[in-house]
């Protein structure tokens, strides 16, 4: 009898842990819910919900007699017209080391670009003294044509810079004075 009283207790014990767990573990589910919401999430592994790119990367190849005429004849598609998240974005403009701007500012152009500033260090850069710079153009985000604001974004992604940038206004409201002006 005294057998089953303490496996009575120890299961008691047992059930009372496992709701106390599933208790906190269900109130930091809530707590990390109300924390994606907050900055318009959904959860942890999201980029702002649906933002898409639609953009084309092409390439140039110099060799040194086409350096010298100031025109190359060889231009290929490396990208047509692809639908990529932000991630992928971000991951094409590094891998195509583009980082420069076609101008200063965002607002002074409706059509910028990004280039390369640098050739890519391949097998033809080393066996055949050719150089290869890349151009990124986007098309549309989220389906629209691409404001200042969305070509701020892009260069914020893959890693370019404007001589003029645009400022980005906070998306939340702001509690006490700007210390960082």
């Amino acid at each position: 009898m005294k057998h089953n009283a303490n496996e009575r207790e120890k299961q008691q014990a047992l059930d009372e842990e496992r709701r106390q767990t599933q208790a906190r573990d269900d109130l930091q589910a809530t707590k990390d819910q109300d924390f994606y919401t907050r900055l318009g999430l959904h959860g942890p592994d999201e980029d702002r919900p649906g933002e898409t790119f639609l953009i084309s990367v092409y390439s140039e190849h110099w060799t040194h007699e086409d350096l010298e005429a100031g025109e190359t004849n060889t231009r290929d598609i490396e990208l047509d017209r692809v639908t990529v998240n932000a991630d992928d974005l971000e991951r094409h403009g590094q891998g195509y080391g583009v980082t420069e701007p076609s101008c200063s500012d965002p607002r002074m152009s409706p059509d910028i670009w990004f280039s390369s500033s640098y050739p890519r260090q391949d097998r033809a850069y080393f066996e055949q003294d050719v150089q290869k710079y890349y151009s990124l153009h986007v098309h549309e985000v989220n389906g629209q044509r691409p404001t200042s604001q969305d070509y701020q974004r892009v260069a914020d992604l893959v890693g370019a810079r404007f001589d003029h940038a645009l400022r980005v206004s906070p998306q939340h409201d702001q509690e006490g004075p700007d210390l960082c002006l």
